[in-house]
C-alpha cells in the first residue's frame, strides 16, 4: 500500500470516527430527550419535508425497529440505505485512487433517487382524499400512508 493511500485512509477514518461520534451523541441525546432537530419547512411553511421524521426513523433503526424507521420515514429504509452504499463506495474508491468521480450508474442512480425523494415530498403533503384517488389504482400492498 503506498504511502498516498495511507495518508487518505487516515484522513477519512479521521473524518468517519468524528462523523460517527457527532451521530452517535446525537442519537444518545435523542433517546434520552426525545428531542431532535426541527423541520424548518414545517415550522416555516407547515408542510413536511421528504427529511421529516428521520430523527425519529433514525432513533427507532437504533433500536432495530425497522417496521418502526419505516412508519416515520419511507426513505429512512429505502433511499437513505442506498445512498449509504454509494457514499461508501465513493470513499474506497477516493482511499484507493484519490479520485472522487462519480461513474455513469451511480449517477443515474442518484438522480432516480432524487427524483423519488422529490415524489415523496410531493406525495406525502397531498391532501387525504386526492392521495386516496391516486394510490386508488395502485395494488393493495404497494399502498401505504404516506
Amino acid at each position: 500500500m503506498s504511502e498516498d493511500v495511507k495518508k487518505r485512509m487516515r484522513a477519512e477514518l479521521k473524518k468517519l470516527g468524528i462523523l460517527l461520534l457527532a451521530g452517535g451523541l446525537y442519537a444518545i441525546w435523542c433517546n434520552l430527550t426525545g428531542l431532535g432537530i426541527p423541520c424548518i419547512f414545517r415550522l416555516l411553511l407547515g408542510i413536511k419535508c421528504p427529511g421529516c421524521g428521520m430523527t425519529h426513523a433514525a432513533v427507532a433503526m437504533t433500536h432495530l425497529d425497522i417496521a418502526g424507521a419505516f412508519s416515520y420515514n419511507k426513505l429512512s429504509v429505502t433511499v437513505v440505505p442506498l445512498l449509504i452504499v454509494i457514499l461508501l463506495i465513493q470513499e474506497c474508491r477516493y482511499i484507493k485512487t484519490g479520485s472522487r468521480k462519480i461513474n455513469i450508474p451511480e449517477t443515474i442512480l442518484l438522480g432516480v433517487m432524487l427524483m423519488i425523494t422529490i415524489a415523496y415530498g410531493v406525495a406525502r403533503n397531498l391532501p387525504a382524499d386526492m392521495l386516496a384517488k391516486i394510490t386508488g389504482i395502485l395494488p393493495q400492498a404497494l399502498r401505504f400512508d404516506l
